[in-house]
């Protein structure tokens, strides 16, 4: 939409999915992303599965106007611990905005407001981390 001013503005949604939000499931799973994206990142289908049974990972959808157009993950356990022990912190990761949704501000609006989006739905953790595959030059670039 527009301000009154005319500046273009968005609202970009977090929600924590459930198994029981078949609507935001469907809709991540029909996303595909391209074969450079897939090197360094999961598909929705493996992505969402994973929460599905492991507390310790929690799969985020990234909605514009109720539109799902990516997702992320929270994780606190898995190979995250061998690098870190500290149970205060957890890893941002499985993260991607559907192509077709890119080049429009969504990722940078959805990373602006992790730490926000984690201080209320998990008030324990104390630090975000972020890696990055070596070979991802896209996202070492931003």
């Amino acid at each position: 939409g527009r301000c009154a001013d005319g500046v273009l503005y968005m609202k970009v949604e977090r929600r924590e999915i459930t198994m029981a939000d078949t609507d935001i499931r469907a809709a991540l799973l029909e996303h595909t992303l391209p074969p450079a994206q897939r090197d360094f990142v999961p598909a929705a289908v493996d992505s969402l599965t994973l929460g599905d049974d492991d507390p310790d990972w929690i799969s985020v959808a990234i909605a514009v106007d109720g539109l799902p157009v990516g997702m992320f993950a929270l994780d606190r356990g898995g190979y995250f611990r061998q690098f870190d022990a500290d149970p205060s912190d957890v890893l941002f990761r499985a993260f991607y905005i559907a192509p077709e949704h890119q080049r429009n501000g969504y990722a940078t609006a959805a990373v602006s407001a992790v730490r926000a989006f984690v201080q209320q739905r998990r008030p324990d953790v104390k630090r975000v981390v972020l890696t990055v595959q070596h070979r991802n030059t896209a996202a070492i670039a931003t």
